[in-house]
């Protein structure tokens, strides 16, 4: 796929004054469209960057058109939800955590364990007009294997930053294996401009059972913009509120700013309260969690880029009051 700049520039002024023909857009239950997603997520982007807790996410993603879903898994999309436009999504994610102090050869055993995670994730994403449900399935690996220790020092070394140096206190090799799900509806609140800006509300509840982490969780976002039946809000990496990585723009150029809260139970989290099946650092886990989310996302000749700002209260006792990082998406359509 080529983007010009010229041809970006001269588009602007057609999209302003609403030149660009309506037969671009494209109908969200019949989309033809893969999607390729990169996501990228770390306390650097924040103000001030702390490197600490969870550090860094990383998350490469693929999402099918529309009815490009295996029978079985299609069928079970219909017998969990009922009725709905299919699309299935495939990633990798990587996610690192660290404690605060990371020059420490032996961390602090009431801090956060050093850890990394690795997961391979599967879903299913079914739509109507107004609500958005998925089931996942993850299989993954903590501990060495899961590789953060090299990703963080070896990025580190090649921008001249300090090497963590406690890894060797991080959890142990530990496969894991999760099933969430979660649907997410879709409320227009008020139209302004004859329909052209929408005020929007999209609020979610989920779950997730097994030995990475088990919760309950139920959120809403607020936003503010245009061709916002385009997508149901805003990719992040879980467990914060998400829209998953699918979207299909509705008009030529999709924008719109947010802002959402979410409040989650966990009943178990290994990667704070450490290895189930071994020995490992661990630390005592607060149950009752939550986030706040803020950004913006717009969608151009099919280019959807969104940047969030995520700020979690603490996981574990003894964290900071806050801990806050950014979140940035890029996604193409093919």
């Amino acid at each position: 796929m080529k983007i010009s700049i010229g041809g970006v520039v001269a588009v602007i002024p057609m999209i302003l004054l609403g030149e660009i023909p309506a037969a671009q857009a494209t109908d969200p239950l019949n989309d033809p469209a893969t999607i390729v997603t990169l996501q990228t997520e770390n306390d650097a982007y924040s103000l001030p960057g702390t490197d600490r807790y969870y550090t860094n996410g990383f998350s490469l993603g693929y999402v099918s058109p529309t009815g490009a879903v295996p029978s079985p898994v299609a069928a079970l999309g219909h017998t969990v939800f009922g009725d709905g436009a299919q699309r299935l999504e495939i990633d990798l994610h990587q996610e690192i955590y660290t404690p605060v102090n990371t020059q420490a050869l032996n961390p602090n055993p009431q801090d956060r364990p050093y850890a990394g995670h690795l997961s391979l994730n599967g879903a299913i994403i079914q739509d109507t007009r107004d609500t958005r449900s998925v089931l996942q399935a993850s299989i993954g690996v903590v501990g060495p294997a899961a590789l953060g220790q090299p990703v963080q020092n070896d990025f580190h070394f090649l921008i001249g930053n300090t090497s963590s140096k406690g890894w060797s206190y991080q959890l142990r090799n530990e496969p894991t294996l999760d099933i969430m799900a979660s649907r997410t509806w879709r409320y227009d609140l008020a139209n302004f401009d004859q329909g052209a800006l929408t005020l929007q509300m999209l609020s979610q509840a989920s779950a997730q059972v097994g030995n990475t982490e088990i919760y309950g969780q139920v959120g809403s976002i607020v936003r503010l913009g245009s061709g916002l039946d385009s997508d149901f809000g805003p990719s992040v990496i879980g467990p914060v509120m998400s829209g998953t990585e699918a979207y299909t723009p509705t008009q030529p150029f999709v924008w719109y700013v947010f802002g959402g809260v979410s409040g989650r139970l966990v009943a178990h989290d290994l990667l704070v309260q450490g290895n189930d099946f071994q020995s490992s650092r661990h630390v005592g886990l607060v149950p009752a969690q939550g986030d706040a989310e803020v950004g913006l996302a717009m969608i151009l000749y099919g280019l959807r880029i969104s940047a969030t700002e995520i700020f979690t209260t603490p996981e574990f006792h003894g964290a900071a009051p806050a801990f806050q990082y950014g979140s940035i998406t890029i996604s193409a359509r093919f």
